[in-house]
């Protein structure tokens, strides 16, 4: 198991030199900043960048025999905060790659680059819940016996099926059935003596958000006795 990056920087001082203690701690300081961007990047080139920006060693002093206690360091901060020591190339995944190379300054170029990266992250996370969410209503005629109510789904409605299946079980004639309750035309749900258990408007405002207004509709006027004439007559052109 690699050493914490504080207690091997610390080992790693006691034999060090002064300059190179210097030279340690800087490389600890640009590998924490790392962390603390959000960045996972631990990769000799990026770190080095940064670190001889600041007077830290280059990525040829890192990469010799003589720089193992950098990448030592380095590596431990990687596994630390589950970073990785080698740079991914994306050079035709990154649109923003052009972008970033006008900036000469390498850290302000590498937090510019955490930025982008997490910033197409979350557009690909947003495209996928928005395909979760777009559904398509089937408009085509079905065969009467197997004709079944057009549903609104939730990019019209704002609702998800398991809810429009929940609304339509509380206006569902099995249900009024099972509670021994009956439906009017204008919507109200009463129980057995008549009393009225849920006002009117009811039963049509449900059955207009899931898409079964005008099926309730020509039900009502079939109870009451109006011909679907008539009621096709009293309907806007």
């Amino acid at each position: 198991m690699t050493m914490h990056p504080d207690d091997l920087l610390e080992q790693l001082k006691k034999n060090a030199t002064p300059r190179k203690q210097r030279s340690l701690e800087l490389i600890y300081q640009v590998c924490r900043e790392q962390y603390e961007r959000g960045s996972r990047d631990f990769s000799v080139a990026t770190i080095a960048l940064i670190a001889a920006d600041r007077g830290g060693p280059s990525k040829g002093a890192i990469h010799n025999k003589t720089g193992d206690d950098y990448k030592g360091l380095i590596k431990a901060w990687a596994e630390h905060t589950g970073g990785v020591t080698r740079k991914v190339r994306q050079v035709s995944e990154n649109p923003y790659i052009e972008l970033l190379n006008k900036i000469e300054n390498p850290a302000l170029r590498s937090m510019m680059s955490g930025i982008l990266a997490e910033n197409r992250q979350m557009r690909r996370q947003i495209t996928l819940l928005k395909a979760e969410g777009n559904r398509v209503i089937d408009m085509r005629p079905r065969p009467a016996e197997n004709r079944e109510p057009v549903q609104i789904l939730p990019a019209s409605t704002g609702l998800y099926p398991s809810e429009i299946e929940a609304l339509r079980h509380a206006v569902s004639d099995r249900l009024l059935r099972d509670e021994g309750w009956t439906s009017d035309a204008e919507g109200r749900v009463l129980n057995e003596a008549g009393r009225v258990i849920f006002k009117p408007g009811y039963v049509t405002a449900i059955r207009k958000i899931i898409g079964e207004g005008d099926t309730f509709a020509r039900q009502s006027a079939k109870q009451v006795g109006v011909g679907t004439d008539k009621l096709d007559a009293l309907e806007p052109e």
